[in-house]
């Protein structure tokens, strides 16, 4: 079994594509082509094969998480270990650089009982937070949810800077985890549609809200609407309920049958707009990390 890095065989990613495909259903990591597009995930992959047989792929992404899949019938624990013991190295060295003391994080449905096995065994501790799914039937009417007077909606255009969507995003969330780099990673990704990612803009012409529609590229019959954000500016006025609405309509018209979202169990604001609009929750994922000492 040998490790192998991006720098020594770039056609890696191909392979990692048709393993992607081959688990199908099964596939965990839900934003690969997103990922790979940065430098954090392409610094840090590593694929184990034997042979031209992949076996196994893994990286840590820009937020400290391990993304990993072992192909049908590969897993071992010699396996198991040497892919946590890369993810717990390249974040150990990230630490250093940084002079941070980030856990090594992973989110696992509930259901994926082989995978939560692997995460008790290897050390990682379950986290009080979830990432919470829900889904919407489209047959089911949208009912119209209006803008406030004076705001209005649009899809993103090559004209707009890629900073102000940037800044929309980390007012809306309190946060400075959204990049330029993975602002363009998101709409560089093979399924984007500029024509989806819709934004609210305010009387004064600023940007208000965003909702980045999609469809799925293996079943067109089912859509997104995440993620959603509101600047701070323009919370609990409804934007983003009318924003979100718009986006059911354009999927539907799209042939799109169902809608899913997701969100964290800590944003209760999320999970009260999508109940509004008629979702169900039906899955959630925990959270584990493990200590880099």
């Amino acid at each position: 079994m040998k490790a192998t890095s991006l720098h020594e065989n770039p056609k890696l990613v191909d392979e990692i594509r048709i393993l992607l495909k081959t688990l199908g259903k099964n596939v965990t990591i839900s934003d690969f082509e997103e990922h790979i597009l940065m430098d954090a995930a392409r610094e840090s992959l590593r694929c184990w094969q034997t042979g031209i047989q992949l076996l196994a792929f893994a990286y840590v992404d820009a937020y400290a998480n391990l993304c990993f899949e072992i192909a049908p019938g590969s897993a071992t624990h010699k396996l198991e270990k040497e892919i946590v013991d890369w993810g717990v190295s390249v974040q150990k060295q990230r630490n250093l650089a940084n002079g941070e003391s980030a856990t090594l994080d992973h989110s696992c449905e509930t259901s994926n009982t082989e995978r939560l096995a692997f995460l008790k065994r290897n050390g990682f501790k379950e986290e009080e937070i979830r990432s919470l799914f829900f889904t919407r039937s489209l047959s089911v009417p949208v009912q119209t949810a209006s803008f406030p007077i004076g705001y209005s909606w649009r899809s993103v255009t090559p004209d707009d800077p890629i900073e102000s969507l940037v800044d929309l995003h980390r007012s809306a969330f309190g946060t400075g985890q959204m990049t330029v780099e993975y602002r363009k990673a998101i709409m560089s990704a093979p399924q984007y549609e500029m024509g989806l990612d819709l934004l609210a803009v305010a009387p004064d012409g600023s940007f208000a809200a965003f909702c980045i529609c999609g469809i799925d590229e293996n079943d067109p019959t089912v859509g997104y609407t995440d993620p959603i954000g509101v600047h701070q500016t323009h919370q609990n006025k409804g934007v983003a309920k009318a924003l979100v609405t718009e986006g059911l309509k354009i999927l539907k018209n799209r042939g799109v049958e169902k809608v899913e979202i997701g969100t964290s169990s800590k944003n209760s604001a999320m999970q009260q707009l999508a109940l509004s609009l008629g979702f169900v929750c039906v899955s959630e994922k925990h959270w584990f990390s493990k200590a880099i000492n």
